[in-house]
């Protein structure tokens, strides 16, 4: 049983990364095929398997006593979906077609803390409130927030007073030169590792759940490839 589970993760893994079809996944010694690979997703996010698993190796990696509370950036990236499906909408930075967002929060030390998808058209402002219940669920504590004019809204800023968070929004209108973008530039980062893996650069399931599993095991992958590299 556990070989057949680490053939399947192994099996993600390649999916994810490489962006093969479901259909092109054959069952092997070292591979699981497509449909146990997507009844597994499924399985594992209605269980929330992959979100604790996520939480769990993010605390490992940050398990040292001295860390304190954690600095979190949030930002957010679209990719075209021209299958369109659920969590699609207009785009608007893409002359309004079809498009999905994935939205991002990670620790200021880059890794990935929370990451959940939305049509195109969704402002990011509607997001924050859920990414940064989902950023705290792993990181216990907060303490300070950085964003873009993107987020600002006297709604998110008390969000985060109210849970001792500093927020440090840009508000709209305001110049740039804050001194914001050198603490941003690690969420950008992270935004460039989702549209890396050639699964998550376009929009190729129709199902919500099914993208919300995949870039919850992108995010995975990543902070298991920052403990073996530990």
């Amino acid at each position: 049983m556990q070989s057949d589970y680490l053939r399947t993760i192994r099996t993600l893994r390649f999916l994810v990364r490489e962006g093969i079809q479901w259909r092109e996944l054959r069952a092997t010694d070292g591979r699981a095929s497509g449909s146990t690979l997507r009844r597994r997703l499924d399985d594992w996010h209605a269980t929330g398997v992959l979100r604790r698993v996520h939480a769990v190796l993010v605390r490992m990696a940050r398990s040292s006593p001295e860390a304190g509370a954690w600095d979190v950036a949030v930002d957010s990236c679209s990719v075209r979906a021209k299958r369109g499906g659920e969590l699609t909408g207009p785009n608007p930075t893409d002359r309004g077609k079809p498009g999905t967002k994935s939205h991002l929060a990670v620790a200021t030390d880059g890794l990935p803390l929370a990451v959940i998808p939305s049509a195109a058209n969704v402002h990011d402002t509607k997001l924050f409130p859920e990414l940064l219940r989902l950023a705290q669920v792993v990181c216990a504590k907060a303490g300070k927030v950085y964003a873009d004019a993107g987020y600002d809204s006297a709604d998110n800023r008390w969000l985060c007073l109210r849970d001792g968070i500093r927020p440090y929004i840009r508000k709209i209108g305001e110049p740039h030169g804050s001194g914001l973008g050198r603490v941003r530039c690690v969420v950008e980062h992270g935004c460039s590792w989702i549209l890396a893996n050639k699964r998550l650069d376009r929009r190729q399931d129709r199902l919500g759940r099914i993208v919300l599993a995949l870039l919850t095991a992108a995010a995975i992958f990543v902070v298991a490839q920052r403990l073996v590299a530990a």
